[in-house]
């Protein structure tokens, strides 16, 4: 039963909902309710909420997978300290000639697949960054990760490096919006007079360089701490950052098969990587093994992106026709449910990563005949499974990322299918 409270609050949210035809979008619903729980979410009442809400006659638009699937706890782990000898960071200025001329000779890496956030500021904001420069303005210091002296992969800076690019290297950036230098609109780097062309190739920025030796899950956090983009980079891209090669050329190939669109429906966006994250949690899962999960979920993700950069083509091939396999069965068994949480009263609930994990644990194990038993048994599997979802003990593990819940969780399903086998 909710309380008065909480329910003013609901009827504030149901009317905002109508106003946007009857619909409101779960990220938005999430955080409204964070603030109504004052930052203590109860699964229980959060469930109740979302009740009333759609009782109410309003859709909740989601991106088909939950956003609370799984509360991590760091406090419970010990933190390992890292070597001070294997990190190297280096803070030093350069010339913004010397960031000119390896962007020119292709030494900083703008062709990652998640470029298109180097095309976020608008012309006016990458003219006044020109601008900046010709009035002597210091710049915001850039993080590179410059491992590969060939390759500086940007941590934070690529909006910044985009606009110098494309007025200084690619000469396709007019000036417009200026507020100082107003008879430069509409100029193009070739017709700036040379003391200004001057003043762009001395200015002088910060760098902040990782070094090659530096730690990868040292490297993981730096990104994910540093990147302040107008669109900060998904774990996953982070990691598809770091580790480019094989591992990042797979997923990308993996994601795209057809059993794996067909299985989630569609569902999984694929502007930010997440669908290349699903396909690293079954390699994670189905592979490299439950056993190295140590309660960290980005560490058990990013050790699978080594495992993947390391493997030869026929292990790599061997996983593929594994994949396929699973994602076909986990359609022909589960249906519209496939990965989801099943309740009572039908309605499709949306993708969830730990039940995703859990099936593809327990499917990849199978022969194909004993995949075609449960073929057979599908309605009393999606019966049982419904139940399953009503256990609240269940539900508590699917929310906790602690080892112990993990390998508990993770082999529920393979328990619930051995009756049929």
């Amino acid at each position: 039963m909710l309380d008065k409270q909480i329910t003013k609050s609901l009827n504030d949210i149901v009317k905002f909902s109508k106003s946007n035809h009857s619909k409101i979008n779960s990220i938005t619903l999430y955080n409204l309710y964070s603030d109504i729980l004052k930052g203590q979410p109860d699964i229980e009442i959060m469930e109740d909420m979302n009740n009333y809400i759609i009782d109410a006659g309003i859709e909740i638009i989601t991106d088909g997978v939950e956003i609370d699937e799984t509360i991590t706890d760091y406090s419970k782990y010990e933190i390992q300290p890292f070597d001070p000898s294997q990190i190297s960071i280096e803070n030093k200025p350069l010339t913004l000639l010397s960031l000119i001329e390896r962007i020119e000779n292709d030494e900083v890496n703008l062709n990652t697949d998640f470029q298109r956030k180097a095309g976020l500021w608008t012309e006016i904001q990458k003219s006044q960054l020109i601008e900046s420069l010709l009035l002597k303005i210091p710049l915001p210091a850039f993080y590179f990760d410059a491992g590969n002296d060939d390759n500086w992969l940007i941590i934070d800076g690529l909006q910044r490096i985009t606009a110098i690019k494309e007025f200084v290297v690619d000469k396709t950036l007019s000036l417009t919006g200026l507020e100082f230098f107003t008879d430069l609109n509409g100029k193009k780097y070739d017709d700036l007079p040379r003391n200004f062309v001057r003043r762009i190739k001395e200015a002088e920025i910060v760098t902040y360089r990782i070094k090659a030796g530096t730690p990868a899950n040292v490297k993981y956090n730096i990104f994910k701490r540093i990147n302040t983009g107008g669109l900060e980079l998904t774990p996953q891209e982070i990691r598809h950052a770091l580790y480019q090669g094989q591992a990042a050329d797979y997923l990308k190939i993996l994601s795209s098969i057809s059993e794996f669109t067909l299985a989630t429906a569609g569902s999984i966006r694929t502007e930010r990587m997440l669908d290349r994250e699903f396909v690293l949690r079954y390699v994670a899962v189905c592979y490299l093994g439950v056993e190295h999960y140590q309660g960290i979920p980005d560490d058990f993700l990013n050790s699978t992106m080594e495992y993947l950069n390391s493997v030869s083509h026929d292990t790599l091939n061997r996983i593929k026709e594994a994949f396929i396999q699973t994602m076909k069965y986990s359609k022909l068994i589960m249906g519209r449910h496939a990965f989801r949480k099943i309740s009572a009263d039908g309605r499709r609930r949306p993708i969830n990563k730990a039940i995703y994990e859990m099936w593809c644990y327990a499917l990849n194990k199978l022969s194909m005949s004993e995949l075609q038993s449960l073929t057979r048994n599908r309605d009393d599997i999606i019966m049982d499974f419904m139940n399953l979802c009503d256990d609240d003990l269940f539900l508590q593990l699917i929310k906790s990322s602690d080892r112990s819940s993990y390998l508990k969780r993770i082999r529920s399903v393979e328990t619930l299918l051995r009756r049929y086998l």
